[in-house]
């Protein structure tokens, strides 16, 4: 079954915000976990310089918007972390389907980029996305249940390319899972 995490990603203490950005984003693109970069992807942003892509399109909503968020609420990015059984899919298979996850929560609608890590006996993958919309007149704000819509999201998606999916905490009110598979066929 494949897990995530949903984190908000705010300005470190002591750092600036390109030094959080890059701190953040260096960590995901470690070459010796990405087989030297060959596990990474991206959407409407290059890896390399995401950073400074991000931080842009911070002032440019400042810009449009006139709107700015206070130093230490503003969520700079978000990222999501997915993590596989070991032995059910590949570094490689991981990432699509990492890749896809990050584009159907996005919508299309924020950069975002896509490492998958080798370090561990689990294949598992870290999402990137700008809080910032791609036309930088929205931010993404997280919501209550933004983590449980993740972790269904990846579950149906997990479904359509026949892995195992986590099973719902006795905390949750989720769907059956009758009503999750009958979701992934009409798919």
């Amino acid at each position: 079954m494949a897990t995530t995490r949903f984190m908000t990603r705010h300005i470190g203490s002591g750092k600036t915000i390109i030094e959080t950005l890059k701190d953040g984003f260096d960590y995901g693109k470690n070459p010796k976990k990405t087989r030297n970069g060959d596990l990474i992807i991206a959407y409407e942003c290059d890896p390399a310089t995401a950073d400074a892509e991000f931080l842009l399109s911070k002032a440019k909503y400042k810009a449009i918007t006139g709107r700015e968020q206070k130093k230490d609420n503003d969520v700079l990015y978000y990222q999501i972390r997915q993590a596989f059984p070991p032995g059910e899919v590949t570094a490689e298979t991981a990432l699509k389907i990492s890749y896809d996850l990050a584009m159907r929560w996005t919508k299309g609608r924020h950069a975002f980029f896509v490492v998958s890590h080798i370090d561990r006996p689990h294949p598992h993958c870290h999402i990137y996305y700008n809080s910032t919309s791609l036309d930088c007149t929205r931010k993404f704000r997280d919501f209550i249940g933004s983590a449980r819509a993740v972790r269904r999201l990846s579950d149906r998606i997990c479904l359509e390319n026949g892995l195992s999916y986590s099973r719902q905490s006795k905390t949750e009110k989720q769907r059956p899972i009758q009503t999750l598979w009958a979701m992934a066929r009409q798919q």
